[in-house]
C-alpha cells in the first residue's frame, strides 16, 4: 500500500519524530507497525496513552492508492486502526457515505411503500372475492329442516366449541382454549371445511381476509386454523340445533347411516393420532403420520376401543424412546420404528399373549365437543367413543331393530322357545339403556 505522511506546518521536531515512528511499518503492509506506543513513549518520555493524540494533532497519513468509490477523494488516516481496518476497494468518504445512507434509506422507504401498496391491492382483491363468494353463500343457505342429522351434529359441535357468547361468530381454532372441537387438528379443519361448503359457515371479510388466498383456479384457500367464521343461522336456530343434539335421537337409523359411521371412525382415529403426537413430543420423537400408520391404526380400531389403542401407543412410544438410547440409533430411526411397534404390541394383546391394565383418558387429550355429541348424547354412555368399540355400540341397536321387525304373529309361533342373549359391555363406563 502506497502512503505519504503529511505534517502540520507548526510541528516540532520531537513531535515529527514521534509521528514518523508511530507510522513506520514493515514495507508497504497496512499492519506490521515497527514500534509500539509504549516503546515510543519510553523513548520520548511521554505517556504511551498520549501518543495517538499527539500524532492525530500533528500529522496524517495519506493513502495514495485508496480513493472514494463515489467521488475519488484520497483516503486520509489519523490513527493506525483507520489504516488496518481500511477496505480500499469499497471505501467511501464521509460525505459520500452519508449520501449513500440517505439513498439507501430512501430506497428502503420506497420499497416498503410499494409493498404496502401491493398488500393493499391484494387485500382489496381478496375482500372483493370473499364478498362475492359470501353473496353466493347467503343465497344458498340450506333450509334448517333440510339438514340431515349428521350435519346438525357437526354444526352443534362447532357451536359448542367455537361459538362466541352471542353465537354470531366463531373464535379461531388457534385461539380456542376451552372445549376442543375434535381430537385432532386435521379433523378440526375438515369439520369447518365441510360446514363452509354447506354454506353453514361464512367468512368474516374484515377479520379473516389475511388468512385467505385465491389460487390459480380462482378458488378460495382458507387457513382454517386462524380464520373466523359467521354462522348463517339465527341464534334461536343454533340454540335449537344444539339442544336437539343433546337428546337421544333415532339411534337405530343413525347406526345404519354410513355418513354417521364414517364420522365416528374419524373421531376415534383422531383420538389415537392426537395421543400419538402428544406422547411422541414428550419423548422428542416425531413419527411420520403417513398412510401406513393410518392403515395400522384403523386395523387396530376394528377390534379395540380407543382406550386400548392409547395403551398400545404409550407402550410403542416408550419402546421407541428406549431404542434411541442404543448406539448408532438416531431419533429419526426411533420415530420411524413406532408404527412397527404399534403392530407388534397390538398383535400380542389381540392374541391374548400380553395382558395390560385398563387405560383411562389422559388429561392432555380431553374429550372433544364432537365426541360428546356423536357418542355420549347418542348412545347415552359416558365417553363411549373412548371406552367402546363401534361394534359394541352399533350392534346392540342393530339387534334391537331386528326384533322390532318381527311380527306379533311370528312371535306367537315361537312363544315356547327360550332365547338367551349376552351383550359384553365390560369396557363401557356406563351401561346403556337398551329398550
Amino acid at each position: 500500500m502506497e502512503t505519504k505522511l503529511e505534517y502540520q506546518s507548526d510541528i516540532t521536531e520531537t513531535n515529527k519524530l514521534i509521528c514518523e515512528k508511530y507510522w513506520l511499518r514493515e514495507g508497504d503492509k497496512r499492519s506490521g507497525f515497527i514500534y509500539t506506543c509504549k516503546e515510543i513513549g519510553q523513548e520520548f518520555d511521554v505517556k504511551h496513552q498520549d501518543i495517538p493524540s499527539i500524532v492525530k494533532i500533528n500529522a496524517h497519513l495519506v493513502v495514495l492508492d485508496c480513493q472514494c468509490i463515489d467521488c475519488g477523494t484520497t483516503k486520509i488516516c489519523y490513527t493506525r486502526s483507520q489504516l488496518t481496518q481500511l477496505k480500499p476497494d469499497s471505501w467511501r468518504c464521509d460525505d459520500c457515505w452519508d449520501a449513500f445512507q440517505e439513498r439507501r434509506n430512501q430506497d428502503y422507504l420506497e420499497y416498503h411503500l410499494k409493498q404496502d401498496r401491493l398488500a393493499e391491492e391484494h387485500k382489496q382483491e381478496v375482500l372483493a372475492y370473499i364478498n362475492y363468494y359470501r353473496d353466493i353463500q347467503l343465497t344458498n343457505i340450506p333450509v334448517l329442516t333440510a339438514l340431515n342429522d349428521v350435519d346438525r351434529f357437526l354444526l352443534a359441535a362447532t357451536v359448542e366449541s367455537l361459538g362466541v357468547e352471542n353465537l354470531r361468530t366463531t373464535v379461531s381454532l388457534r385461539d380456542n382454549l376451552s372445549l376442543p372441537l375434535s381430537p385432532f387438528f386435521r379433523l378440526d379443519e375438515e369439520i369447518l371445511h365441510h360446514l363452509f361448503k354447506l354454506n353453514l359457515l361464512i367468512l368474516t371479510p374484515s377479520i379473516s381476509y389475511e388468512y385467505v388466498t385465491i389460487n390459480e383456479e380462482q378458488e378460495l384457500e382458507i387457513d382454517f386454523q386462524q380464520a373466523i367464521f359467521e354462522f348463517t343461522y339465527s341464534i334461536e336456530s343454533l340454540t335449537k340445533i344444539v339442544t336437539n343434539a343433546k337428546y337421544r335421537k333415532n339411534v337405530i337409523a343413525l347406526v345404519k347411516n354410513s355418513q354417521f359411521k364414517s364420522w365416528c371412525e374419524q373421531i376415534r382415529l383422531g383420538e389415537c393420532l392426537s395421543y400419538l403426537v402428544t406422547r411422541s413430543r414428550l419423548n422428542n420423537l416425531a413419527p411420520p403420520i403417513d398412510d401406513k400408520l393410518i392403515r395400522i391404526l384403523r386395523a387396530c380400531l376394528t377390534e379395540c376401543p380407543v382406550s386400548t389403542i392409547h395403551y398400545i401407543i404409550w407402550k410403542s412410544v416408550e419402546n421407541a424412546a428406549a431404542y434411541v438410547q442404543k448406539p448408532g440409533i438416531t431419533r429419526r430411526h426411533a420415530s420411524n420404528s413406532i408404527s412397527g411397534n404399534i403392530e407388534r404390541v397390538f398383535d400380542k394383546i389381540s392374541s391374548g399373549s400380553w395382558m395390560y391394565n385398563k387405560s383411562y383418558r389422559d388429561f392432555s387429550n380431553p374429550q372433544s365437543a364432537i365426541a360428546k355429541i356423536f357418542f355420549d348424547y347418542i348412545f347415552e354412555v359416558e365417553d363411549s367413543g373412548f371406552y367402546c368399540t363401534l361394534d359394541e355400540l352399533f350392534n346392540s341397536h342393530k339387534f334391537q331393530k331386528s326384533l322390532e321387525q318381527v311380527s306379533y304373529s311370528k312371535l306367537g309361533l315361537v312363544q315356547s322357545t327360550n332365547y338367551s342373549i349376552t351383550l359384553d359391555y365390560s369396557n363401557i363406563a356406563k351401561q346403556p339403556n337398551i329398550l
